[in-house]
């Protein structure tokens, strides 16, 4: 090399020395410096609010990934839904749907801030150790969702998360095996209302409250017992029947039933009182035509037979001929002769709850009984008329029939 070519490349080397030594001595302002204008982005090499690390490159695997988050740990914003999470899209970013925090947005849930039903607290995070646990329940007590059985308080588990559908309900009852408390209106049951607490207008043994009920303990008018609970197998049926000796409830037909098929049911096709639905029936607790009474049971010697008629009182199915009656057989059977209503079957007569006017009816309401209208002889009630017994004006007689032959016609004229 020639001592010119010596000189000129040491100017040079030394010519770039200065400018890289300029360079770092540049002031706040120069150019290439972020200043307070500038945005602050994740791989800037200086953590942020919402950045868990930014070591200021574009790589993952080197322990700070590429979006700002720890890696090698679960935490919300690694793009993976972690125990505790409801979500988790990868970035700290709100309203797209999953929240910085991990809590689905524009719904009711938990982690959203919003105490919602089903929670005991909602601090707005995905914390423990803060008084609020990340699903939603309150620290430092036993509590259902807690991660701890404590079947003193009534819980058959507690998988620590507010979480239906896997395997362990929200209210800490094993779910899939119909228990009162899952929330679900399983046989048995009055009401389920997912909880054991008793004023809410459902019991803590899934009975309704404010009623008289089966399965309040307290033994009601047509029940033969009630221990308080939806258990059979006990002496006492879920449907307040006594068991063991042919009651209404245990799946058998007994004498003075219509149908049992072994549940406290209606809507069944057979009643709780076991009398069948969809047509009018003697003990379905609704007086029909050619009922005296129906007190929706099948039980004699309470005012009102399994026949529904008056007990007592001489009345028609009581096997007795009272005044009014054709026949009385002693039960509440057509087709036998003498109907339901005590009128001999066969020809048409007053009383069989058909109208012919052929026979001089006025009405027949198919009893026999006086004062609800329709007299005993078939004649409307209220209103002077022909055949009522008594004579009125524009008749010549009246003796209470319309049969001719007898000295005064069917029409209240005098015969002969």
């Amino acid at each position: 090399m020639t001592f010119s070519s010596r000189v000129t490349s040491n100017l040079f080397l030394s010519t770039l020395l200065a400018f890289v030594i300029g360079a770092c001595d540049q002031e706040p302002g120069d150019l290439g410096e972020m200043t307070d204008g500038d945005e602050a982005l994740c791989g800037d090499g200086v953590v942020q609010p919402g950045e868990q690390c930014d070591d200021g490159n574009g790589q993952d695997g080197d322990g700070c990934a590429v979006n700002c988050t720890l890696e090698d740990q679960p935490a919300c914003g690694d793009a993976i839904v972690q125990p505790g999470e409801q979500c988790d899209d990868g970035n700290a970013i709100d309203g797209d749907g999953c929240t910085a925090n991990c809590t689905l947005e524009d719904q009711p849930a938990c982690g959203d801030g919003v105490v919602q039903p089903g929670e005991q607290c909602d601090d707005g995070n995905a914390i423990d150790g803060d008084g609020c646990t990340a699903n939603c329940t309150l620290e430092g007590q036993p509590i259902c969702g807690d991660g701890v059985v404590q079947p003193q308080n009534g819980e058959q588990c507690d998988d620590g998360n507010a979480v239906d559908g896997d395997g362990c309900a929200t209210t800490c009852m094993l779910e899939g095996q119909g228990v009162c408390g899952d929330g679900v209106l399983n046989d048995g049951e009055q009401c389920d209302d997912g909880n054991f607490q008793d004023g809410d207008g459902c019991t803590a043994n899934c009975t309704l409250e404010g009623q008289p009920l089966c399965g309040d303990g307290v033994v009601h008018p047509l029940e033969q017992c009630d221990d308080g609970n939806a258990v059979d197998g006990d002496g006492c049926s879920t449907t307040c029947m006594l068991e063991g000796q042919g009651a209404c409830g245990d799946g058998v037909v007994n004498v003075g039933e219509q149908c049992d098929d072994g549940n406290g049911q209606d809507g069944d096709g057979c009643t709780a009182n076991c009398t069948l639905e969809g047509q009018p029936l003697c003990g379905d607790g609704v007086v029909h035509p050619l009922e005296q009474c129906d007190d929706g049971n099948a039980i004699d010697g309470d005012g009102c037979s399994t026949t529904c008629m008056l007990e007592g009182q001489g009345a028609c199915g009581d096997g007795v001929l009272n005044d009014g009656e054709q026949c009385d057989d002693g039960n509440g059977q057509d087709g036998d002769g003498c109907t339901a209503n005590c009128t001999l079957e066969g020809p048409p007569a007053c009383g069989d709850g058909v109208l012919q006017p052929q026979n001089g009816e006025q009405c027949d309401d198919g009893n026999a009984v006086d004062g609800d209208g329709c007299s005993t002889t078939c004649l409307l009630e209220g209103q002077p008329i022909c055949g009522d017994g008594v004579v009125q004006p524009g008749e010549q007689c009246d003796d209470g029939n319309f049969v001719d032959g007898d000295g005064c016609t069917a029409n209240c004229t005098l015969e002969g």
